[in-house]
């Protein structure tokens, strides 16, 4: 089953005042392991990554089967169609400021860029300690669908209430989102942007089936 709400597009970086205040109102170009997903063990990848970015997802993601499965036959690679950018990037929310969305809710944070043809595709991963993590990407998710508050706060709402590994896709129909289990405590999520402010040479039945597969390789 999928969903589909109103949103539209992506920004690597989290703005954590807008992620704070959204949170009270309420990953072919692997390398990584088959390990399961933990608080724990995805704190350790963005620490290794560090502030320099990598060339290699540490996260299990096969891009290229997952887009099979969706029925997308554009050409998969790491990276953006540009590469500019590392492919990888992330967050350690232990070495968050005082203040921060990560104080409030320490977790971690591991984006992974690749490309399908030439649109840019991110899968950023998410874990905290509490609920809900998929807040604390509230900036991007903002910038990958241009809205406005009221819809990004129905948006996380609707992501929050479903079931693990359902997607639930922007109205603009390039944005994703789906939660993912841990081994242990916390809580999970996916987001998936495809393309740009809202756009997209995906459909939004696409951009879904591709956010339900990602989702899937790290079960």
């Amino acid at each position: 089953m999928i969903r589909v709400r109103g949103l539209g597009r992506s920004g690597r970086r989290c703005a954590a005042p807008v992620a704070a205040a959204v949170a009270a109102l309420l990953l072919s170009g692997c390398s990584g392991g088959g390990d399961a997903l933990s608080l724990g063990s995805l704190q350790e990848k963005a620490a290794k990554i560090g502030g320099d970015g990598a060339a290699d997802c540490p996260l299990a993601y096969d891009l290229a089967g997952a887009a099979k499965t969706a029925g997308v036959s554009l050409a998969a690679g790491p990276g953006d169609t540009q590469g500019e950018e590392p492919a990888v990037t992330a967050e350690d929310g232990r070495e968050a400021p005082e203040g921060s969305a990560w104080a409030a809710n320490p977790g971690a944070l591991v984006t992974c860029t690749f490309h399908l043809g030439q649109e840019d595709v991110e899968v950023h991963t998410v874990a905290t300690e509490k609920v809900q993590a998929l807040s604390v990407l509230a900036p991007v998710a903002q910038r990958a669908a241009g809205i406005g508050i009221d819809d990004l706060r129905t948006f996380l709402k609707d992501a929050a209430a479903a079931k693990k590994g359902v997607p639930v896709v922007a109205k603009s129909g390039n944005v994703a989102a789906a939660r993912l289990g841990l081994d242990g405590s916390g809580d999970a999520s996916l987001l998936l942007t495809v393309g740009d402010s809202g756009k997209s040479g995906l459909g939004a039945e696409q951009v879904g089936a591709l956010a339900k597969a990602l989702a899937g390789q790290l079960g």
